[in-house]
């Protein structure tokens, strides 16, 4: 059987009468579809977890020629694992791949091997990591949030331009079917007039809140001072887990637990935000909010809460009128911390959605009960029917451009770097919808409503939330020269 690590969801697509389905059979890549068959080398910057995922989308039409990891054995094991997905594909198996702990390194010794870079390690490394990717002039893929800041999302928007490659950020609901409907939908006036945005996740399911740092002894398989990276030099700690904090991953903050500190992570928002909010990026035309206001559980200067509220207020575009757009993550009391349900939608179908989002307007409302808007739907249900036959007549057109690989962040990327095009998610693209989303941690680490001047990048009311934009200082050795 195929290795289910590689395994993903596909979104089927649309008939006349169907707005799609997903399925979770193993992930095959037509041979033919890249050109005439250009086979790419590609760095893995990220081997285990998020790393196995990312390159199965690419790994049966292109070559993995190097792969890195501060974990010995996750590392080695991605290697092993690399191979058996060749072989259980039917394929000769490939030559092994070069093995690393320092990205740095790697670039350094790979950079006349490879096309491009794949880039999914905790968000504090992804500016790094891609900025030395792009002192060499190599294309780039990294996971959601590009960055947890918003200063270096822009210098890293820039340093791409200057670099002149393909930009991508590994977020999957860019690339699907369901969200181009959504626009459509919206935008041809099924529900009236778009009034307002509700979204939410039960992120985070990992600990964050009041958490205390804990002298540690560092695993042998891991070296600690790559893993910090830029970060300053900090001897190894493990967590104290207070009562009442969620969480039961552990209390190291690798593989998985780093998602929460803000010198490694961005909370839920950085985690889901990406996903949730790029749906209301794109039907909301890339306009970037004006005021945020926030609500949140306990914040420190080292961990995000475990619930918040945010109102993002979004100025008018040419198509739509300035509108709210709320978030809620978390749990209160232990309870999932929602938004209020809209009527129209049925409380059970609410209920069974974790994560989601609604698109309430004067006549009706797109659903969707999932964090990527892959399969939405229109309420009430007499709507959606009309929605369908629209659709089947033709009447609701399709305006947007699809994905030539849906449900594929990896693999567009790579299809673009062969044929042409830009990915779904390019930076120009990516930078602002992850500026938009960490706008929301510099209200939270604030604690007060914040007004944000983007063209001067400053937060214009609350001058001491500015030190959240940047970080107070890199490492020496860590940004390319």
């Amino acid at each position: 059987m195929p290795n289910r690590t590689f395994s993903r969801r596909h979104f089927l697509g649309t008939t006349g009468l169907a707005v799609g389905a997903l399925s979770t059979g193993p992930n095959i890549l037509l041979r033919g579809q890249d050109g005439a068959g250009k086979r790419l080398n590609i760095l893995q910057i990220g081997a285990g977890g998020k790393g196995q995922s990312d390159t199965g989308g690419v790994t049966l039409n292109h070559n993995i020629v190097a792969m890195v990891d501060v974990d010995k054995n996750r590392l080695e094991d991605a290697a092993k694992k690399r191979e058996k997905h060749h072989l259980d594909a039917g394929e000769k198996a490939p030559p092994a791949p070069k093995l690393y702990q320092d990205f740095r390194k790697a670039l350094d010794e790979t950079h006349n091997e490879i096309d491009g870079v794949i880039i999914s390690t905790p968000d504090h490394t992804h500016f790094v990591a891609a900025m030395w990717a792009l002192k060499y002039k190599k294309h780039v893929c990294v996971q959601k949030p590009l960055c947890n800041t918003i200063w270096e999302v822009r210098e890293l928007h820039k340093a791409a331009k200057e670099a002149g490659v393909v930009t991508q950020m590994g977020n999957q609901g860019r690339t699907m079917e369901g969200q181009r409907l959504a626009k459509e939908w919206i935008e041809q006036g099924v529900i009236g007039k778009l009034q307002e945005i509700r979204l939410w996740t039960n992120r985070p399911i990992w600990p964050q809140g009041n958490l205390k740092k804990v002298p540690a002894q560092a695993p042998e398989f891991l070296d600690w001072d790559l893993w910090l990276a830029s970060e300053a030099s900090e001897p190894y700690f493990e967590f104290e887990i207070p009562e009442g904090v969620s969480g039961k991953r552990g209390n190291s903050v690798h593989p998985f637990n780093w998602r929460g500190w803000w010198q490694f992570g961005s909370g839920a928002l950085g985690d889901m935000g990406c996903h949730i909010m790029d749906a209301t990026f794109s039907i909301l035309n890339q306009v970037i909010p004006t005021k945020i206001e926030v609500e949140s559980g306990e914040t420190t200067e080292l961990c995000a809460p475990m619930w918040s509220n945010l109102k993002y207020h979004m100025p008018a575009s040419d198509k739509h009128g300035a509108v709210v757009v709320s978030w809620n993550d978390g749990s209160r009391d232990g309870q999932p911390n929602k938004p209020e349900r809209h009527p129209d939608i049925p409380e059970e179908t609410f209920k069974k959605a974790s994560s989601g989002m609604m698109f309430v307007g004067t006549e009706g409302v797109v659903y969707e009960g999932d964090a990527y808007c892959a399969s939405p739907s229109v309420y009430p249900l007499t709507k959606f029917t009309e929605v369908r036959k629209g659709m089947a007549a033709g009447t609701i057109k399709k305006t947007e451009a699809r994905s030539p690989m849906p449900n594929n962040p990896q693999g567009e990327w790579a299809h673009c770097i062969v044929n042409g095009g830009k990915p779904s998610s390019n930076f120009d693209y990516s930078c602002p919808l992850t500026e938009f989303v960490l706008l929301g941690n510099l209200a939270i680490r604030s604690g007060q409503t914040i007004s944000w001047d983007k063209d001067a990048m400053k937060v214009s009311n609350v001058e001491a939330a500015n030190r959240f934009i940047k970080r107070a200082a890199y490492r020496p050795g860590w940004l390319p020269g």
